[in-house]
């Protein structure tokens, strides 16, 4: 079962490339996309697999479902049912080379939140550009070139980085493998200094694909340039993943470099919430707002991690899984409008709510959601990180926390400059499709805000055994107890 996240979409996409028949194609990703999730569901109870995979470099081929990798790959599988369903309709010229991009991203996605080797991390982490880059790169719009060029010195940089700190982590510490249990026998008692140097390489790969400022720039024109369906920035809502390296490999392997770093890196996320949120508020283009928008969410995201206690991360990676749907939710609605108006300006739009009911009710329900209105998915994930970041560091939390009034600002904003308002022109209300792809998102989101316990006990698991700060506090609060 835990094999099958993986083989399951990547099995068909292969099976898509041979495949000429569009209506077959469809078929064959959508089941590929529902069966992942039905898998998914029973993740949290699958055994692990551990098999020596590169002898002479003692690397595993080792994935584990338990923990924060069961949600993850949960509500990922969850979105990618929609996303499939809509990119069968709207992507137009070689479809199933498309759709098979889709599951080929799916199943690294799932690689890199399942592994426990740090190789065959490194290998799922690089494997998820190259479709990433291909759907921008042939599907994108008129300026997908440049964009193109951007993301890719971004990504390639901080790689280049994470893979200096994983070639030389194993060595320094005399670990065993590269396993994730071998390593973190020893890491953890590498000096400060060592600690520190290691703990910069991976947070250069990790920040990029955060992101948090400055390393942000190649998201706002990677969301501008995507196809208009938004099909593609769904996946890089899927794909914002280096909170996730944080909380499950630099962290617990480093402590000590963590808690050196981590509070810089937290003045860093704070800005970076409200200087996006800012951004967002003053853009006409409605994919430059929401990618703005969501890079606040990754700020929010960040104060959480680097708060380094376990409300914190638990809260941080909630909101991760939550932001997939809220934010690819909203890039749906986005490649709906634009398939009725043929256009992002947002001063184009005013007044559809009147002719598109259903458009407006689904969009206002996912903006309520993306601010963080309680009962709804993003609620508890951010509710948590501020709480984790207030207990660190209250200067970040209280800057952190003006984002939160400017999400709802930008919220209400957007909904009135394109669904109130006078209208302009009417549109065409929601069609069986389109309502067939947002009733999962929705679903997810009522699922997550109603019920986070069932979520938080599985991240919970992970996040006692691998922050390290929580133990460390522990600790020294039991020597104080003793003395």
């Amino acid at each position: 079962m835990t094999l099958a996240v993986i083989f399951i979409p990547l099995i068909a996409a292969f099976v898509l490339l041979i495949i000429n028949d569009r209506k077959l194609q469809a078929a064959i990703a959508f089941l590929a996309a529902i069966a992942s999730f039905v898998v998914s569901l029973f993740l949290s109870s699958a055994l692990p697999i551990s098999r020596l995979w590169i002898p002479g470099f003692n690397s595993y081929f080792e994935l584990n479902p338990a923990g924060a990798a069961s949600v993850l790959v949960l509500v990922a599988s969850l979105v990618m049912i929609p996303t499939v369903l809509y990119a069968s309709k709207q992507i137009e010229k070689n479809t199933g080379n498309f759709l098979a991009l889709l599951l080929f991203m799916q199943a690294g996605l799932n690689g890199i939140f399942l592994a426990k080797d740090l190789v065959l991390f490194y290998l799922f982490w690089e494997a998820t550009l190259i479709p990433s880059l291909m759907m921008l790169g042939i599907w994108g719009r008129k300026n997908r070139r440049k964009a193109v060029v951007k993301y890719l010195i971004y990504a390639v940089g901080g790689s280049f980085f994470m893979l200096i700190s994983i070639l030389a982590i194993k060595p320094l510490a005399g670990a065993a493998s590269y396993r994730f249990m071998d390593l973190y026998a020893v890491t953890p008692k590498l000096p400060v200094q060592t600690q520190i140097w290691l703990f910069l390489g991976f947070s250069a790969a990790f920040l990029v694909k955060q992101p948090i400022f400055p390393l942000h720039s190649w998201l706002i024109s990677f969301n501008e340039e995507n196809h208009h369906s938004g099909v593609a920035d769904v996946m890089g809502t899927l794909y914002k993943v280096g909170a996730f390296g944080f909380f499950a490999w630099a962290m617990p392997l480093l402590p000590e470099g963590a808690k050196a770093v981590s509070p810089f890196l937290m003045v860093l996320a704070a800005f970076s919430a409200v200087y996006a949120i800012i951004a967002a508020i003053s853009q006409t283009n409605l994919k430059r707002a929401l990618a703005y928008a969501s890079l606040s969410h990754m700020g929010i995201i960040g104060v959480g991690i680097f708060a380094l206690n376990l409300i914190g991360s638990n809260g941080a990676v909630f909101l991760l899984a939550a932001q997939m749907l809220s934010t690819g939710g909203l890039f749906l609605i986005t490649g709906m409008l634009y398939e009725r108006r043929k256009s992002f300006d947002i001063n184009e739009y005013g007044g559809i709510a009147k002719s598109a009911p259903m458009l407006a009710a689904f969009a206002l329900f996912i903006i309520f959601t993306s601010i963080g209105v309680p009962g709804l998915a993003n609620f508890p994930g951010e509710f948590m990180s501020l709480m984790g970041a207030f207990q660190s560091n209250v200067g970040a939390t209280v800057i952190a926390a003006l984002a939160v009034i400017g999400a709802g600002v930008f919220g209400v904003n957007l909904y009135q400059r394109i669904f109130q308002a006078d209208e302009t022109k009417p549109l065409i209300d929601l069609d069986r499709l389109e309502l067939i792809v947002l009733i999962p998102i929705l679903a997810g989101i009522l699922w997550l805000g109603l019920a986070p316990n069932l979520e938080l006990e599985k991240i919970e698991i992970q996040s006692r055994y691998i922050n390290p700060i929580s133990q460390t506090v522990e600790s020294n609060n039991k020597a104080g107890d003793s003395q």
